[in-house]
């Protein structure tokens, strides 16, 4: 996985610019700097540790004082076991080295559980197992090594499984390489990462966790428009939908296709597959429409966003017009819009920064939702072409 998106990286950010840009204190109402108290050494028990396994519990108890309302949790030895998919008979399985959950709130088991984390830091001991270089201008900033490219495939296949159970527009992860660390901001388009930082005499470590705790959801990286459905709407869904009684179910607002109004949607919250972070990450399942008290199919993904190219429900509504036969009826769609601006999609945005290493052509994304009054089966469930 890590030599399918090693050009989808740019960087590296100057670290303060990242902060100023993507965690603004500007934007945060009650943000408050006198809280902020970083020491020199703060990390010298860390650092000082001789392999990566020991330095989890010192990493944790340094940092949460900067973030004392998130979660820092040891979870290296205890994989999520209940959100990956099995994946050509084998399970896609993540243990990433800590996770970081919100609001103080651990699991209730000591297992992973990627659809909760929000943070997850990734630990290498070793410069060889570096994910990132110093591009010096001309070069990438993804390190060419086996062993980066394998650290690389590691913390991919990590925010591929936490974006995959989640409704994120985007997210941020830390690769912590002994005495350096590196944050790395994910998108459908691709990922931005910081320049290295000496994290045991620079405050930027920590200071991106003060900032993060003290940032509204749609900043950290939330999709607003995706809430948590009643008990009483989850429960008429579930019978609806005859699936069990413990899955989470979600509620979404899809504005009419034709008309005013809106559908309110119940589903069930996604299990995630072994795909890339990046694209369009279509994701396409089975809804209660609280409505019209039907079942219908609801679609989320993040469509390619150029002039030349049409919204799949001003598809639908063009086959429509034009009377083409054997086309779903499309009943409702829209490109959701960004509560704030660091809502949208900011790789693209990057590209061409002066601090930029040479990456592929990016293409600019928008999150999209559908809704079709008719739900197929899936081509798997076909015992056969005929």
């Amino acid at each position: 996985m890590g030599k399918e998106m090693k050009g989808y990286f740019i960087g590296p950010m100057p670290v303060g610019e990242f902060l100023q840009e993507f965690l603004p204190t500007s934007q945060i109402p009650d943000y408050d700097p006198l809280s902020f108290n970083f020491v020199v050494g703060a990390f010298s028990d860390m650092i000082s540790v001789k392999n990566e396994e020991h330095a989890y519990k010192p990493f944790i108890n340094t940092i949460t004082p900067f973030a004392p309302q998130l979660s820092f949790v040891d979870i290296h030895n205890h994989p999520d076991t209940q959100n990956c998919l099995k994946i050509d008979s084998v399970v896609f399985n993540i243990k990433p080295d800590v996770c970081v959950y919100p609001d103080g709130r651990e699991p209730s088991s000591h297992n992973c559980n990627v659809s909760a984390t929000e943070i997850i830091i990734e630990f290498e001991w070793s410069n060889s197992h570096d994910a990132f270089c110093d591009p010096s201008g001309v070069n990438s900033v993804i390190s060419c090594t086996e062993k980066g490219m394998d650290t690389l495939g590691q913390i991919m296949s990590y925010t591929a499984a936490q974006l995959g159970t989640q409704f994120h527009t985007h997210t941020f992860s830390l690769l912590i390489v002994r005495d350096h660390a590196c944050i790395i901001r994910w998108d459908r388009e691709g990922a931005i990462v910081t320049s290295a930082i000496d994290y045991n005499n620079e405050p930027h470590l920590a200071d991106f966790f003060h900032h993060y705790t003290q940032a509204s959801p749609e900043m950290c990286g939330v999709d607003t428009s995706i809430m948590l459905a009643s008990d009483e709407e989850a429960s008429i869904t579930r019978s609806s939908l005859n699936i069990p009684n413990t899955t989470c179910m979600l509620k979404v607002n899809v504005p009419n296709a034709e008309g005013s109004g809106s559908l309110t949607l119940i589903f069930p919250q996604p299990a995630t597959k072994s795909h890339s972070p990046i694209g369009r990450w279509t994701r396409v399942c089975p809804a209660f429409d609280l409505v019209n008290k039907k079942v219908v199919m609801f679609k989320d993904s993040w469509r390619v966003s150029l002039p030349d190219v049409l919204p799949e429900g001003e598809t639908y509504k063009l086959l429509k017009s034009h009377k083409v036969s054997h086309i779903a009826n499309c009943i409702a769609y829209h490109d959701v819009p960004p509560s704030i601006p660091q809502q949208s999609t900011q790789t693209a945005k990057f590209r061409c920064a002066r601090w930029a290493s040479p990456h592929l052509p990016l293409t600019p994304h928008t999150l999209h939702h559908l809704v079709l009054d008719i739900v197929g089966t899936k081509l798997t469930d076909f015992e056969s072409s005929h």
